[in-house]
């Protein structure tokens, strides 16, 4: 394990089963043509600029087997590499990060007894990180939607959108007249009630959906959240939460496929 010289950031060695399979999805999605081939290699450069900020020219030879000298040339964006090294090093470099202590650490920094995400995500170095880690491990995903479920992950969403042609879609807390509505009713306490929305319009049964949410604590949210896109009859292809606060919200989403980047113990207050 590297660690790096920021104490948020730590780097493992993947298996390399693990770096054939991303290399294999990277190459079906985007091994077709020449715009996409060039795409790859210039988001291994952006890659590498990012995580130069973090560990030296060494470090990112022990994970990429690409000597010191060539790395540099990356960086710097004199030179990008071939579509197979580019694939080669994307796979090494997103499965090497450890989002679970980067986004611990985050949320730690913050030092509140309230999680809040905007502030964790507030970092644009961070968010184009995380979107390109999750692009990656998207890619072989047929993604025609994002449903994000707050707006401190929107940004995330709204980049990987870009990057999967899917549109993004925030659920809303609110219902507008003449709008039509797939929602949903979230009890909170026997005093306190929440509905979420999603415009009817905006989904089609058609549609493969990656739900992308900020925290996950009772599970009560997200839950009604995929009880919206069970009436839309969308099919939900994946579950992406940022934070999981303890082990409550188990029970209730053990059906679903949720992966959680992080989870943390829920604060002394919740």
């Amino acid at each position: 394990m590297v660690r790096s010289s920021l104490s948020s950031f730590v780097v493992r060695k993947p298996l390399e089963n693990e770096i054939s399979q991303m290399m294999s999805n990277i190459n079906r999605v985007y091994g077709g043509t020449k715009a996409n081939r060039m795409k790859i290699r210039l988001l291994a450069n952006e890659m590498l600029r990012l995580l130069k900020r973090n560990l030296s020219y060494k470090d990112l030879t022990a994970l990429t087997g690409i000597p010191e000298s060539v790395l540099c040339r990356y960086v710097r964006g004199n030179i990008i590499p071939s579509y197979e090294q580019a694939v080669g090093i994307l796979s090494k470099l997103a499965l090497s990060i450890d989002i679970n202590h980067l986004l611990r650490e985050l949320v730690e920094h913050e030092k509140s007894t309230l999680i809040d995400l905007s502030r964790v995500l507030k970092d644009p170095y961070i968010i184009r990180l995380l979107s390109i880690i999750l692009l990656l491990e998207l890619v072989s995903t047929n993604v025609t939607k994002i449903i994000v479920t707050a707006e401190s992950v929107l940004p995330i969403g709204t980049i990987l959108g870009i990057e999967l042609g899917a549109p993004v879609l925030l659920v809303k807390r609110r219902s507008y007249p003449g709008v039509q509505y797939y929602s949903s009713m979230v009890i909170r306490s026997p005093k306190e009630a929440e509905n979420l929305y999603i415009d009817r319009d905006l989904l089609s049964r058609k549609d493969n959906v990656l739900i992308l949410a900020d925290v996950v604590y009772t599970g009560k949210t997200l839950h009604a959240v995929i009880d919206i896109l069970e009436k839309a009859r969308v099919t939900i292809a994946e579950i992406i939460v940022i934070l999981g606060l303890g082990n409550m919200w188990r029970e209730r989403l053990r059906d679903y496929p949720v992966k959680v980047l992080t989870t943390l113990p829920p604060p002394v207050s919740m």
